[in-house]
């Protein structure tokens, strides 16, 4: 039993007691130790890197959203005063798009042959 003591007392190399029993435990050699505390420092390293990076994704972004209601407000800036004008020049809000795809109306179209004709009478 003072042997027994004896190694129970006796410290590791990192000041840790060794247990009565080593059943429920692993045991690692020396080298294999040092390889796992080095892996655990590469993997702490690894996890500071990507934390920084997340940390910097918040900032960009954001920077992003706060660049992007600028150019919004620019945006609905212009859009009001083009209104505005539209108002101004026609009384009311005229969809180009809308003019663009109907094309003349039929009376425009009427006078139009009416004008070429009279023309080429005028020619001739």
């Amino acid at each position: 039993m003072d042997g027994m003591n004896q190694k129970q007392e006796e410290m590791d190399f990192r000041g840790f007691f060794l247990p009565e029993s080593c059943n429920k435990s692993v045991l690692f050699t020396r080298n294999q130790l040092l390889q796992l505390i080095e892996r655990q420092r590469e993997l702490d390293i690894e996890v500071e890197d990507l934390r920084s990076k997340a940390q910097q994704a918040k900032l960009m972004q954001a920077k992003v959203m706060k660049d992007n209601r600028i150019k919004d407000k620019i945006v609905e800036e212009r859009k009001r005063e083009y209104e505005e004008r539209q108002m101004l020049r026609f009384g009311n809000l005229v969809d180009l798009d809308s003019l663009e795809v109907s094309g003349p109306s039929q009376v425009v179209l009427d006078l139009q042959r009416r004008f070429t004709k009279t023309e080429q009478l005028s020619i001739h």
